[in-house]
């Protein structure tokens, strides 16, 4: 008789459990579970910022809906208010007055969440539940941050090792091993200077590897294979912190030279909010400057796909002569010839102007053809 009890009761709470479930909530096409915060983000010049969100009845039965606001915490001078069904309510009214019908497997997408700042940045923090009339348990809700804030353009400081110095865009550091050093490492911390969370990734470029040598990224908590260019995983940095998961690693396996790697620290949500910086892996007992380039050498075009301008980095010997970099479509129809004056640098090409597709580039000395890459056009 006890165990009938038990299982009973038990079932009584399952049942519970599933009828509270049965209000889903959708922010387009993704799904909000119960109980999560989600953040709207916008500038002082877009006021107010509303959020829509989608109410899906996942029982069996019809549910008379209302909307209960919860104020959490507001910045100094700023309201929110919320539109349900066929109503929008002034700052002053937390509970719908009116409920909305919602049939068995259908949706309303009625409701917006309005937040008026009047310019006032920071965070406000408030909350939506959704509940039906006849069974005010059987709910969802959610936890909006609100932030508003001025959004720099670009959101990186890095400094190498130490962190004695920041570096500047497309810096190039010289790092010197000894052969018996394998792998050769290099830290970097990397800080979020805008006044937003940042999610980060690194990509990588193996500007010149010499042969049986390799190159990979560590990045939050995971080190990825030399084929991984681009980090899977996203770190997501709070304005002002810093991260010092960054690892830029050389396997050399004792061979002396010069290999050259490009890192690139980027925004996953603004692509153009970049940091780069070049390392050269110098493996030897010779100085960094005694390294003597003998044969042309060009970069994997960079970034790849573009959209704007794409990029090559390119080192030539003192005797090249008539040196350029020649693009040409997958017909062969030339695009672009770009004169190579020094004997080392970057060369750039605007893209803008391109049909999306692949195109090639052949670093040309004295009309010969020494290497040829492709890059593609994509918007």
């Amino acid at each position: 008789m006890k165990k009938i009890i038990l299982s009973l009761f038990v079932l009584l709470i399952l049942t519970i459990g599933l009828q509270a479930q049965s209000l889903w909530l959708y922010q387009g096409e993704n799904s909000i579970a119960s109980g999560s915060e989600v953040t709207v983000l916008n500038t002082p010049d877009h006021d107010p910022v509303e959020l829509s969100l989608v109410v899906s009845n996942n029982s069996g039965n019809g549910m008379d809906v209302k909307v209960k606001r919860t104020d959490l915490s507001l910045v100094t001078g700023t309201n929110a208010n919320f539109c349900w069904g066929t109503s929008c309510y002034p700052p002053f009214v937390y509970d719908s007055p009116e409920s909305v019908r919602i049939d068995p497997g259908a949706s309303n997408s009625s409701f917006r969440g309005d937040y008026t700042h009047g310019g006032n940045t920071g965070t406000s923090r408030i909350l939506y539940s959704f509940y039906d009339i006849n069974n005010p348990a059987d709910s969802s809700w959610v936890i909006v941050n609100y932030t508003i804030a001025v959004i720099a353009d670009h959101s990186f400081e890095i400094t190498y090792n130490d962190g004695s110095a920041a570096l500047v865009n497309n810096q190039e550091i010289n790092a010197l091993y000894e052969p018996a050093h394998d792998p050769a490492e290099i830290s970097a911390l990397v800080k979020n200077i805008n006044t937003i969370p940042v999610s980060i990734k690194v990509r990588k470029y193996d500007l010149n590897l010499l042969a049986n040598t390799s190159s990979n990224i560590c990045w939050g908590p995971s080190c990825y294979p030399p084929f991984v260019f681009d980090t899977p995983e996203a770190v997501l940095l709070a304005s002002g912190a810093t991260d010092n998961s960054f690892r830029g690693d050389y396997v050399h396996g004792g061979v002396q030279g010069s290999s050259r790697v490009r890192f690139t620290v980027y925004n996953v949500d603004n692509p153009n909010d970049t940091l780069s910086f070049v390392v050269n892996f110098t493996v030897g007992y010779v100085g960094i400057g005694d390294v003597v380039i003998n044969t042309p050498e060009i970069s994997n075009a960079y970034p790849n796909p573009a959209s704007g301008n794409v990029n090559f980095d390119y080192n030539l010997p003192a005797s090249a002569k008539n040196a350029e970099i020649k693009v040409t479509n997958l017909l062969g129809t030339v695009i672009e010839e770009i004169a190579l004056e020094k004997t080392e640098g970057k060369a750039s090409l605007n893209v803008s102007s391109l049909k999306n597709g692949i195109y090639f580039y052949s670093l040309m000395i004295n009309n010969s053809a020494t290497t040829t890459r492709k890059f593609v056009v994509k918007r």
